[in-house]
């Protein structure tokens, strides 16, 4: 590493703000200075910076995923030197944007990331923005939340399939929503987006922070994972929208169809969230059984036949 100057005094500060700690590593520049570089991460994207260790004591207790305030100055070597690197304060974290701490850099699906953050950063109710950082924001389930498959074997069986099922679901719920009841008030309309999103948030308790199944994907379903996973936001709708919270308890865990627990669904978003959970996997799974096929006609994915007519060629004019 070339030489990096700390002390760059012609230039002014160009940045500064809380982030996520995402990685750490010391390296040493040309004169043996020790520096720390660190990995500072939020919802658009990384900050890459430099610490000296020969001039500023590392804050103690600042862990992976944690929250910090930095800021610094770009060099002429080019890199960014902190002149600030603390543990953030529960106001600096409080005041940043819903799901601006989610590291963009652990989503391996970054368009549908990208589009999670915009729709739910459009939400016009607080409580549900309140409610949606207390359950995705939680650093011990983001990462499985951006990383996780929304199956092993079935559909969105790939790295980040979770979050695309999710907001398939999400927005094709309120998608029938609208059409079928136009005149539903807009919280219900983003209660629907919410129940939607999370309708699979138990998965996470399913599979590690790198996607991979762990013990309770074999010893239990992940629908009694949700309730839990939704827990710390549930009590906080519990004061301030308790309808709410019973219509989100209600959607996950009523009966479906040939179910042997669960109470009747008593609310048409329960229906919605349902059949588009439904169609968004039959969807994935018939593009994964014709995905090889140049041809129309039958095709076979595990032990589910799909069809597909064969229609003759769009005329050229």
């Amino acid at each position: 590493m070339k030489r990096l100057d700390n002390a760059p005094t012609h230039l002014s500060r160009t940045f500064t703000g809380t982030y996520r700690l995402t990685g750490r590593v010391v390296e040493f520049d040309n004169a043996k200075t020790p520096f720390l570089k660190l990995r500072l991460s939020d919802c658009v994207g990384d900050q890459i910076a430099m610490l000296n260790l020969s001039k500023t004591t590392v804050p103690e207790r600042i862990g992976h995923l944690d929250f910090v305030t930095a800021s610094g100055v770009k060099c002429l070597s080019g890199q960014f030197i902190l002149d600030e690197f603390r543990k953030a304060s529960r106001d600096e974290v409080t005041s940043m944007d819903t799901l601006q701490s989610l590291p963009r850099v652990y989503c391996p699906v970054p368009a549908v990331f990208d589009q999670l953050v915009t729709t739910v950063q459009s939400l016009q109710s607080d409580c549900l923005r309140v409610f949606l950082t207390r359950v995705l924001e939680r650093k011990d389930r983001l990462e499985a939340f951006l990383n996780a498959p929304a199956s092993a074997n079935y559909h969105h069986a790939y790295p980040g399939g979770l979050l695309k099922h999710s907001l398939e679901v999400a927005n094709h719920s309120v998608a029938m929503l609208r059409l079928n009841e136009p005149t539903m008030p807009r919280l219900m309309q983003e209660a629907c987006f919410v129940g939607g999103l999370l309708h699979d948030i138990g998965k996470t308790y399913t599979y590690d922070s790198k996607g991979k199944p762990n013990a309770a994907w074999k010893l239990c379903s992940h629908d009694v994972f949700t309730l839990e996973a939704c827990a710390y936001g549930l009590a906080y709708l519990d004061t301030h929208k308790p309808d709410i919270a019973m219509t989100f308890r209600h959607v996950w865990t009523c009966a479906s169809p040939g179910a042997r627990y669960g109470q009747p669904a008593a609310m048409t978003l329960a229906r919605y969230i349902r059949d588009a959970d439904g169609q968004s996997a039959m969807a994935d799974n018939q593009q994964r059984a014709f995905r090889r096929q140049t041809n129309k006609g039958f095709g076979r994915l595990g032990q589910n036949l799909f069809w597909q007519p064969q229609l003759p060629a769009a005329a050229s004019h």
